[in-house]
């Protein structure tokens, strides 16, 4: 493991768990619930928050902590299924349906086009309502006072840019909330397409706890390589800088950047939803995470982080401020592992690719964005 230096330690302090438990005034309130809030933000921005609902409200009878309900529900199923089967196929030989609908009906999307509207509906809704009122809140409310919380004070998005930024992230989100639709679909209508498990009981107290970590640490490392990998100079130049536009990112640039890139890092985060047992608590937890952080960490408010592991806002501030350096998200393990992460002693610019930088001085590091 490479040596970063004491340059690094010094700027990006990570979390701690000294919690102070804050009286129950309107601003504490805020405080408690904005975490939520930004969570749901982020769900909505990729339009996953419908899929989990519809998950949930299909398998709330298997939730359990400890039990046999499980095998309970399978000897129940086995006697009433035929039944209940046998009643669905002599309703469905009943019904008339135009081309169309028998079409999707073959392929489990029934009511496809009620469901993808809707998904839309609330991902707009959530994402424009909420990030909304944290863009009025910081960004116009308190705007003339941009070195109590802002990462870069002296920066702010030209009109031009944050008009692009909405507009790119709604194009994003009708793309998530399409494929969400899709999902939603056919989960409801019997498709059998996740690996998610609902009572603990099923395998056990140990392997929800190591699995969930493990979820976690894949999230985490995938998130690093693929915005690693986006940081070649072809797909730099190709992908991701339309995301590096915005130098001073607000919350609305977690999700402004090219469909391509963005359908390329939703994939690397539900992977575990498809392919392992992973307990629908455990993974929608990791995946909230991963959404709040998000959110957070492109939000340019200089927050400090809660957790051990997690660094501050101002490390992903500065991947965009100085470009191709600091490619994690909710570790440092991968930084530090491939020494990326900035260091006052080197010069970053956008020219300068390979996440080392370059010795202060040289004729490149003249691009350099303070």
């Amino acid at each position: 493991m490479a040596n970063t230096g004491k340059d690094t330690e010094v700027l990006y302090k990570l979390g701690t768990f000294k919690w102070n438990i804050p009286s129950l005034n309107p601003k504490s309130l805020a405080l408690i619930l904005s975490p939520l809030i930004v969570a749901l933000l982020g769900a909505s921005s990729r339009g996953d928050i419908l899929v989990y609902f519809v998950l949930a409200w299909m398998n709330w009878d298997k939730f359990s902590i400890t039990g046999n309900n499980t095998e309970t529900n399978v000897t129940d199923s086995s006697s009433d299924g035929l039944l209940q089967n046998n009643q669905k196929t002599t309703i469905e030989s009943d019904v008339i349906r135009s081309p169309v609908d028998d079409f999707l009906h073959q392929y489990k999307l029934d009511n496809v086009y009620y469901v993808v509207p809707a998904a839309i509906l609330l991902s707009y809704v959530i994402f424009f309502g909420l990030g909304g009122y944290l863009q009025w809140y910081y960004y116009i409310q308190r705007r003339d006072i941009p070195e109590t919380w802002k990462c870069q004070p002296k920066r702010f998005l030209s009109k031009k840019d944050e008009r692009h930024e909405i507009l790119l992230g709604a194009s994003n989100l009708v793309l998530g909330a399409t494929l969400s639709g899709f999902l939603a679909t056919l989960i409801t209508n019997g498709a059998n397409i996740s690996t998610l498990y609902f009572s603990i009981a099923e395998h056990g107290w140990m392997y929800f706890i190591v699995s969930t970590a493990l979820t976690f640490l894949f999230q985490d490392a995938a998130a690093y390589y693929v915005h690693r990998t986006l940081h070649w100079p072809y797909f730099y130049k190709k992908f991701h800088k339309y995301h590096h536009r915005y130098h001073s990112p607000t919350a609305f640039s977690a999700v402004a950047m090219h469909p391509v890139e963005f359908l390329t890092l939703q994939f690397s985060l539900i992977i575990p939803m498809f392919t392992v047992p992973v307990h629908f608590v455990g993974f929608l937890g990791c995946i909230f995470y991963n959404y709040y952080y998000g959110m957070i960490d492109h939000s340019g408010i200089d927050f400090e982080a809660i957790w051990p592991w997690q660094p501050p806002v101002r490390f992903h501030d500065d991947h965009h401020r100085y470009f191709h350096v600091n490619f994690g998200f909710n570790t440092l393990i991968f930084d530090r592992f491939h020494d990326t992460l900035r260091k006052r002693s080197r010069a970053y610019s956008e020219s300068i690719f390979g996440g080392k930088g370059q010795e202060k001085g040289t004729e490149s590091s003249s691009n350099k964005i303070d």
